[in-house]
């Protein structure tokens, strides 16, 4: 071959470039492929990549071209980002227009112009739909309502009060900072223990390190009220793991309540939708424990409010009953007191007419005793003195007779009255409670700490409240 028969390398190129304008030249295609070799220089907002195309069958790579995209089309691209969440990078499946660009330093590549968001969106809705339907189709503790999902973990009950928590999360989270600051500086002053199980919760392909420390969690056997997964802000890719099909499945099945706050607020992940409760972020996390903890607070200080309204309805209630039954024994006392009076006055007045009527007759008596005892033998008066003695005693036994039945009638009454009185009600066992030296009816008044006198029926008793109970005096052992 002689020297007259070569061309330049350069010269070369320039006839491929000039074939490959003329033939390419204006002309624009939408290309399916994957990403691969991506590389983004920020200066001069550049991307460098490959468009590859994978066989179906074996994943090798049947095709391949390098790409770039610079200008409107590198604008085009963080449209992209914007609006699917999903960072430009490797392992992409997209659909690009691209023109096809030939230089002869550089070789053949294509320069990408736009980019497909919704063919994005549509590949990651299809692949999670088809996780949802097989986590419904392989598992009968998930079932679907309507548009949400009930698993066995969403079907638990949460616990009155939260208080002990297992977080899950990256070490170096942001969200798990924000979620512990707003645990725990809380308006309400709520405690809470929080243990950190720090594992990677980014990358779908670390889906088993985030199972393992689940599976940590349920191992150690502490009586967690709730479990939370914390994760700040980032790409859709890197919330990839929580769409994973497994984790999914773990999470509907896990035996403690799941609260997720992933920070991803376009969509619901697979593992949010399975949790008991999810929230766009951890700092909502927390909200949502606290305000779980505060709605059962508030429940308790409406039962408390409830519970002394009705205490003091029903002390006051039996303060007035109490009272009437006061007012009613001492009217019902002075009516007795006065009935037996009077029936005493007119029984003394029955008696000293009886005895002064009988005196008079006996006087009387006496009288035609010494008109006939001076007109009859001494035998007579012998026998009229007899009978004077006689019915002198008859007199004095009717008189202590009579008197005595009255005594045990008007002490029978003063028994009755003595039975009433407060002395008698405190040796029945019965105790007058008394404070700043005034009788108090009720507990309203006296508090814990204060001093009060209990007086019994020997001793005046001071003492000091250690604790009150509330008693609705409905059982007694009285």
């Amino acid at each position: 071959m002689g020297p007259e028969q070569y061309i330049r390398l350069s010269q070369l190129n320039d006839q491929i470039q000039d074939t490959i304008n003329a033939r390419f030249k204006g002309q624009t295609y939408w290309v399916v492929a994957d990403i691969t070799n991506h590389s983004f220089k920020a200066d001069k907002k550049i991307h460098y990549f490959e468009l590859v195309e994978k066989s179906t069958s074996s994943s090798a790579i049947t095709a391949k071209i390098l790409g770039k995209s610079w200008g409107a089309g590198a604008l085009k691209i963080l449209d992209f980002e914007i609006t699917t969440g999903q960072r430009f990078t490797n392992n992409l499946h997209v659909l690009v227009q691209v023109s096809v660009d030939y230089h002869p330093l550089y070789g053949l590549s294509v320069n990408l112009l736009d980019i497909d968001s919704n063919f994005m969106l549509g590949i990651l809705e299809q692949q999670r739909n088809a996780k949802l339907a097989r986590l419904v189709r392989d598992n009968d503790f998930i079932y679907k309502e309507g548009e949400l999902y009930s698993t066995l973990n969403s079907r638990l009950k949460l616990p009155a009060v939260i208080q002990r928590v297992a977080v899950i999360s990256s070490s170096s989270s942001a969200g798990n900072e924000d979620f512990r600051h707003t645990m725990q500086h809380n308006d309400f002053r709520y405690v809470f223990q929080i243990d950190d199980y720090h594992t990677v919760v980014q990358g779908d392909n670390n889906a088993k390190l985030f199972l393992n420390k689940l599976i940590e969690v349920y191992n150690t056997g502490i009586p967690y009220d709730a479990v939370v997964i914390a994760r700040g802000g980032g790409s859709q890719s890197d919330f990839l793991i929580f769409d994973n099909y497994n984790i999914g499945r773990a999470v509907a099945k896990f035996p403690i309540p799941v609260i997720t706050g992933i920070g991803h607020q376009k969509n619901v992940s697979i593992t949010d939708l399975m949790a008991h409760t999810h929230t766009k972020t951890p700092t909502k996390a927390a909200e949502f424990i606290i305000a779980h903890n505060r709605s059962f607070e508030q429940h308790i200080l409406s039962l408390q409010r409830t519970i002394a309204m009705k205490s003091q309805q029903l002390f006051l209630g039996y303060y007035k009953e109490l009272s009437g039954l006061k007012s009613i024994i001492s009217h019902n006392a002075r009516e007795l007191i006065a009935g037996q009076k009077e029936e005493l006055l007119l029984q003394k007045q029955h008696i000293s007419q009886a005895s002064r009527n009988m005196l008079a007759k006996e006087k009387q008596n006496l009288l035609l005793s010494a008109q006939k005892t001076l007109q009859r033998p001494q035998s007579i008066i012998q026998q009229q003195k007899s009978d004077l003695e006689y019915l002198k005693g008859s007199l004095k036994i009717f008189t202590s007779q009579y008197l005595r039945s009255r005594r045990l009638q008007l002490e029978d009454h003063q028994k009755t009255i003595k039975l009433l009185s407060p002395q008698n009600v405190l040796k029945r066992g019965y105790a007058v409670i008394r404070k700043n030296s005034k009788i108090v009816n009720g507990a309203e008044n006296i508090q814990e700490g204060e001093e009060i006198e209990i007086l019994v029926k020997d001793a005046i008793l001071k003492s000091t409240v250690n604790e009150k109970i509330q008693y609705d005096g409905k059982h007694t052992d009285l």
